[in-house]
């Protein structure tokens, strides 16, 4: 592994995260001239990003956020971001240590200690974690082979779970994902046994969405996710109708709408990290 730079994902290794959390990525630089600069876009499964030794500012009207070096090597910041409807622009500047922690839908919920619209105050924001997380991440050194800096990260994340169970809420989260997005709240009410108006007060209060904008996240990630997967073999009628738009156009103005870019012109740009869904859009900003 190149120790100074790197960006690597890797699974859970610990058999009771793994129900919470998709993987993680470690991010890092120690070179103070690098710079690189990306846009993530929306996605049903949200991450904790953890900055370790760098100035982070977020400007959550514009979407973006700024990295720097600190002066403080021993800063922590926590960032959450519940990522809607818009693409997010990351500018990273100099060194830093960054990781990722990609949950499950519901994931974070069994890890803090209040439902989430208490947690948080707005879909992209500096968070603070428990005192004994916080703890755990300070012993974290980006000089540590990747092994042994999953071993301090699940240490901190198993020291904080905590029960977390809506069957309600979860079973209308499955049924979403499964059916791409598609599924009518109605269908949800009959196979949840609970109204409309429980069903809102739930998403907004443990996914800081509706149900609307859920399944749209739902729809408009599983069609990128596709499009990417099988881009050698299948072309905008494929990816449309997989993904259960209406047809091509609707395809298209979805997906621009978030992107600001047509899927022609944006899928070729995109790259992948890892062996995961993790997929980002670099960008030359010289």
């Amino acid at each position: 592994m190149n120790q100074t730079n790197y960006l690597i994902t890797h699974k859970p290794k610990n058999e009771l995260l793994k129900k919470y959390i998709s993987y993680y990525y470690f991010h890092v630089s120690t070179e103070e001239n690098h710079s690189e600069a990306f846009y993530f876009y929306p996605n049903y499964m949200h991450a904790l990003t953890i900055y370790k030794g760098n100035d982070v500012e977020i400007d959550s009207e514009q979407k973006t956020s700024k990295v720097r070096t600190s002066a403080d090597k021993d800063k922590l910041t926590f960032l959450y971001c519940i990522n809607l409807k818009d693409k997010i622009h990351v500018d990273l500047q100099g060194t830093f240590h960054k990781i990722g922690i990609v949950f499950y839908p519901l994931g974070l919920n069994h890890f803090i200690d209040k439902p989430i619209n208490e947690f948080l105050s707005g879909s992209f924001q500096k968070v603070l974690m428990n005192n004994t997380f916080e703890q755990h991440i300070r012993t974290l050194k980006k000089e540590q082979p990747i092994e042994e800096q999953i071993d301090i990260l699940e240490n901190a994340l198993m020291a904080v779970m905590r029960p977390f169970e809506n069957k309600v809420l979860q079973r209308a989260v499955r049924e979403i994902v499964l059916s791409n997005g598609t599924v009518k709240v109605e269908t949800l009410e009959d196979i949840t046994f609970t109204s409309r108006k429980t069903l809102l007060r739930l998403f907004k209060k443990h996914l800081y969405a509706t149900i609307e904008e859920y399944k749209k996240m739902v729809m408009f990630r599983n069609s990128l996710n596709y499009a990417l997967q099988h881009k050698e073999f299948v072309n905008l009628t494929d990816i449309a109708l997989y993904s259960m738009y209406y047809d091509q156009s609707h395809f298209i103005r979805h997906f621009k709408s978030i992107t600001e870019e047509t899927p022609k012109t944006l899928l070729p740009q995109i790259v992948q990290i890892g062996n995961e869904d993790l997929y980002w859009h670099f960008i030359d900003e010289k």
